[in-house]
């Protein structure tokens, strides 16, 4: 089974210790590795990059170039290339949150039914280079941000001032949306917490732990998923 995970820092590994290594146990190779324990075999797929956002430009791009961390341009294409694919996970939002952006909640959901309506409109399955179908999706909403994104004595608090409010809303903006277009969705806050030193990362642990939570609760979607569509 081919699994696509589209995401952000979060789902590349980046720690909260501030290294900026690849965490080797980062929470997509966790849940493959957990789906093999019971007996589906994954592939996992891992389109992950730090600083993305759902569908806005960011002119403060490592490159330079406003595009490159906007998720929408790149992903039509990436699904293509990963053709055939069983199923897809993503889960961003996170970055929008940054002030200057200007989102909310609202704006935020807006940006990932975007991804999902080209994920849905992409023949990403198992139908062939000619094929119609696209491969079947779940959305994850990102988890609130941690208490420290709240204190202005945190180095990064004037980027991501009033960003921890916007991501307690989320949730309630983002699952009715999903549930109205006919998107799987899962709640990020049920099974991870934002570190306590970095308020927009994860510790290891929460990696280990999200891995696993995720795995047991998308195995039967994605049992059911057949390669030749979606479920």
């Amino acid at each position: 089974m081919r699994i696509l995970v589209y995401g952000d820092s979060n789902s590349w590994g980046y720690l909260d210790d501030g290294s900026g290594q690849r965490y080797e146990n980062r929470w997509p190779v966790v849940m493959a590795s957990a789906l093999a324990a019971h007996g589906t075999q994954v592939e996992l797929v891992e389109e992950c990059l730090p600083g993305r956002t759902t569908s806005t430009d960011d002119a403060e791009s490592p490159n330079g170039d406003p595009a490159l961390l906007n998720g929408t341009g790149p992903l039509a294409a990436i699904l293509l290339s990963q053709q055939p694919l069983d199923y897809i996970i993503l889960m961003l939002g996170t970055n929008d949150m940054k002030l200057r952006f200007g989102r909310d909640a609202a704006a935020i959901t807006a940006g990932v039914m975007q991804l999902a309506a080209i994920i849905k409109a992409t023949p990403a399955g198992h139908g062939g280079w000619d094929g119609t179908d696209p491969a079947p999706l779940t959305v994850i909403c990102p988890p609130e941000l941690g208490t420290r994104a709240d204190d202005p004595k945190w180095i990064r608090h004037d980027e991501w001032r009033g960003g921890r409010k916007i991501s307690q809303e989320l949730p309630a903006v983002l699952g009715p949306a999903c549930a109205e277009a006919g998107i799987g969705f899962v709640d990020g806050n049920e099974y991870a917490t934002s570190s306590e030193l970095d308020p927009i990362h994860w510790t290891a642990a929460t990696h280990e732990a999200f891995g696993a939570a995720i795995a047991a609760r998308l195995a039967s979607r994605l049992m059911s998923a057949s390669r030749h569509g979606p479920a």
